[in-house]
C-alpha cells in the first residue's frame, strides 16, 4: 500500500475536504465572527474590518488616487509554510504534510479558475484632502492565497459546529494569532482585489449582482458579488504590459469587459492588453465627458481572509448603461448575472439582511448609500 492510500492520510485529506466544503458554505457568517476578532475595525456589518486611516471622509474620484510602485519594500515575513499553520495543511504522505495550502487546493479541491499570476501587494495606503495614495510591490496570487485561505480555513475548523459558528477567540487560533495587526502591512503579502460596485444613475438608481459559481472560483463561491471585481494585477508579463495596467481604473475596464461582456480573460501570459479599441476606448471617453463616474470608497480587509479589497463604485448614467447592457452577458467564467437591485434604502437593507452578500460586495453597497448624495448627485 502507498502512503498516499494509507487509511491515515486519506483521512486527513478528507478531513480537509469537508472543512473546506464547511468554510465555502459559511464564509459571510465565519467573516463576522471574524471581523468580531477585531473590535472597532469591523465595518457595520459587512464583515469587513478597516485600519485607522484606511476610510476617506467620503467618496474620491478616482483620478484623485495616486499609485506609486515600492520597489524597495522588503518581503512579507510570513509566506503561509509555517508550523503555525500544520493544522489546516492535510497530509501528503505519512510523514509528510501539504507544505503549502495552493498544493492541498492543486490536488483535493481544484477549482476551475486557478492559476499563479503576478499580482500587486499593497505596502502603503493615506488619504487626505479629498486624494488617496497607494504604494504597491510585486507579488503573486498564490502568495496571498497559501496564507489568506489558511486563516479562513483555520475559523471554519475551530469555530463550525454542527451548523453554527461558536464563540472563538485569537488563542485558538494559531496561524492568526502569528499574523497579529492584520493592518501591518510588511507582515504578510496583502494582495488586493478592486470590486466596483457598478449603478446605473437616473432617477431610479440600481446596480448589479453576480452570483459567483464554486466549482470555478477558490473563495467567496456560491456568494453575491458586485461586478466587476477582480485581483489588481497586470494583464501581461511582459513589462509594457505591467507598466500601463498600473492603474486602478485599468483593471477595472478589464473586469467589465470580462464579466459584463464576456470577453477574454487576459491570462497574463499574452500580449498587453490594447486600451485604444473598444470597449476600453468607449469606457475612456465616456468617463472623459462625465457619463461614467468612478470613485474610490476606501480600503478594508475581509475579516475571514484578510484579503485587501479596494472598495469603489461607478455610476452610469442611463441612457448609456443601457447602451452597454444590451451587450451584457447572462454568464461568465467565473458565475452567472444574478439580479439588479433597486438602490434604495429598503432594498439594501432587505439585501444586506439576507447575508448572501460577499464582504467587499456588502461594503461597497454599505458605504456608496452612506455616501449617496455626493456620489449621485454629482
Amino acid at each position: 500500500m502507498t502512503d498516499e492510500l494509507d487509511p491515515r492520510v486519506a483521512d486527513s485529506q478528507q478531513q480537509w475536504r469537508t472543512t473546506r466544503a464547511a468554510l465555502n458554505g459559511n464564509r459571510r457568517r465565519l467573516a463576522l465572527a471574524a471581523a468580531g476578532l477585531y473590535g472597532s475595525t469591523a465595518l457595520g456589518d459587512t464583515g469587513l474590518i478597516a485600519g485607522p486611516g484606511w476610510l476617506p471622509d467620503g467618496p474620491v474620484d478616482l483620478r484623485d488616487v495616486e499609485l506609486r510602485a515600492d520597489p524597495a519594500a522588503m518581503p512579507p515575513v510570513l509566506d503561509g509554510t509555517e508550523e503555525a499553520s500544520a493544522l489546516v495543511r492535510p497530509m501528503n504522505t505519512l510523514v509528510r504534510r501539504y507544505p503549502r495550502y495552493t498544493h492541498a487546493i492543486r490536488d483535493l479541491s481544484q477549482p476551475r479558475l486557478f492559476e499563479n499570476r503576478m499580482c500587486w501587494r499593497l505596502t502603503d495606503i493615506g488619504w487626505a484632502g479629498g486624494s488617496g495614495q497607494m504604494a504597491y510591490a510585486d507579488s503573486s496570487y498564490f502568495a496571498s492565497v497559501d496564507i489568506a485561505e489558511v486563516v479562513a480555513h483555520e475559523l471554519a475548523y475551530v469555530a463550525l459546529d454542527g451548523g453554527q459558528v461558536r464563540p472563538t477567540a485569537l488563542r485558538d487560533l494559531p496561524y492568526r494569532k502569528l499574523i497579529g495587526d492584520p493592518f501591518d502591512l510588511g507582515r504578510r503579502p496583502l494582495v488586493s482585489a478592486i470590486s466596483t460596485l457598478t449603478i446605473r444613475g437616473g432617477s431610479e438608481p440600481s446596480f448589479l449582482l453576480h452570483r459567483r459559481d464554486p466549482r470555478s472560483v477558490a473563495s467567496a463561491g456560491g456568494m453575491l458579488q458586485v461586478i466587476p471585481s477582480g485581483i489588481f494585477q497586470p494583464s501581461s508579463v511582459l513589462p509594457a504590459g505591467a507598466a500601463a495596467d498600473f492603474s486602478l481604473w485599468r483593471n477595472i475596464q478589464r473586469e467589465y469587459s470580462e464579466e459584463l461582456l464576456g470577453l477574454a480573460e487576459a491570462g497574463g501570459d499574452g500580449d498587453p492588453v490594447d486600451y485604444t479599441v473598444e470597449p476600453f476606448a468607449g469606457l475612456d471617453a465616456a468617463r472623459a465627458d462625465g457619463r461614467l463616474r468612478v470613485y474610490a470608497l476606501g480600503v478594508a480587509l475581509d475579516a475571514l481572509t484578510l484579503i485587501g479589497e479596494v472598495l469603489t463604485v461607478a455610476v452610469i448614467d442611463p441612457d448609456l448603461f443601457d447602451e452597454l447592457s444590451a451587450d451584457f452577458v447572462d454568464r461568465n467564467d467565473e458565475g452567472v448575472m444574478a439580479e439588479t437591485v433597486p438602490f434604495t434604502e429598503q432594498a439594501i437593507r432587505e439585501l444586506l439582511a439576507g447575508g448572501r452578500v460577499a464582504p467587499a460586495g456588502a461594503g461597497c453597497i454599505d458605504l456608496a448609500w452612506r455616501w449617496r448624495d455626493q456620489i449621485l448627485g454629482a
